[in-house]
């Protein structure tokens, strides 16, 4: 898709949109920014800054703070993945070994119903199919698979930046995972007013929240990665848009592809425990032993639920 670029120089009116709050500190973490009417493309750019407010401003921002968080769709749930137990460091890997393998499911999961869409059907449809279920061949795509136990090995890669999309009233890719200190571009193309929580769980309340006003907007945030976690995406004002953004410390991990599919490779020889999640599915775990230069071939079962 091609971006919209902002170089200033636009005429015409502009008005201002509010970009994200940290909801732990009760603070807004970046200035609005103006947003020119009559294009069709707008890029909105906010950098994701926390700003000092004195006075009666800060009053203001911190009860605009607090009154978006009582509006907010927080889910904490389970803490899906643990806080580490010490820091990763990274150190060569000698004989590094590689675990692939593919999901598979016990028994039948079949997509829920679709989501009703309301006041918003001109723009979505009546309803939007649910695409949580993505089986090819007996294997389920969309599931996070991670090592549990490495605590030192290769460094975390140079990609730090993801993408997701709302389109077509629709937040993709689904899932995705990341290492801590990345970022995400938040692409809006959808033309309805949507307010995106960025939660995890055992968290009280969300680590981002994300506003897209409508129309064309890019809005990058940090927020999401500053620790490990399960983050959940999902819009305030509408049931449909969800989305989940798995967050670690180390590098190994990966989400299942077509098939079910899935590798982790430069893995230090040794024990342990592999660990499997799918938003429809029971949580899996089984222990695993890498040997030196190995090439472990793993089958993971996951259970409805």
């Amino acid at each position: 898709m091609p971006h919209a670029s902002y170089a200033g120089g636009y005429h015409g009116m502009a008005h201002q949109l509010p970009i994200s709050y940290d909801m732990h500190q009760s603070k807004r973490l970046d200035d609005t920014f103006r947003i020119p009417h009559g294009r069709a493309a707008t890029l909105a750019a906010a950098y994701v800054l926390a700003i000092a407010c004195g006075g009666d401003d800060k009053t203001s921002l911190t009860k605009t703070a607090a009154a978006a968080s009582q509006r907010s769709v927080v889910s904490t749930g389970d803490v899906v993945i643990k806080p580490p137990v010490a820091p990763y460091t990274v150190a060569p890997v000698a004989s590094p070994g590689t675990i692939t393998g593919a999901i598979v499911i016990k028994g039948a999961l079949s997509p829920l119903p679709p989501a009703a869409t309301g006041r918003d059907s001109t723009i979505c449809g009546p309803d939007i199919p649910d695409e949580s279920v993505r089986l090819q061949g007996g294997g389920l795509s969309g599931v996070v698979v991670w090592l549990e136990g490495t605590r030192s090995g290769k460094p975390l890669g140079l990609e730090r930046r993801i993408e997701l999309e709302s389109s077509k009233c629709r937040l993709r890719p689904r899932v995705q995972a990341a290492v801590v200190g990345s970022a995400v571009n938040i692409l809006g193309h959808d033309e309805f007013r949507e307010r995106l929580n960025f939660s995890a769980g055992g968290e009280t309340a969300p680590r981002a929240a994300v506003l897209l006003g409508g129309g064309e907007q890019v809005i990058p945030t940090e927020l999401p990665f500053r620790a490990p976690g399960m983050v959940t995406i999902q819009d305030a004002e509408h049931a449909w848009p969800r989305a989940w953004i798995a967050v670690f410390d180390h590098p190994y991990f990966a989400v299942s592809g077509v098939g079910g599919t899935f590798t982790i490779d430069g893995v230090p020889p040794g024990k342990y425990t592999l660990h499997a999640w799918h938003e429809r599915a029971a949580a899996s775990a089984q222990e695993v032993d890498v040997g030196a230069n190995g090439q472990l071939k793993v089958a993971v079962e996951l259970t409805p639920r």
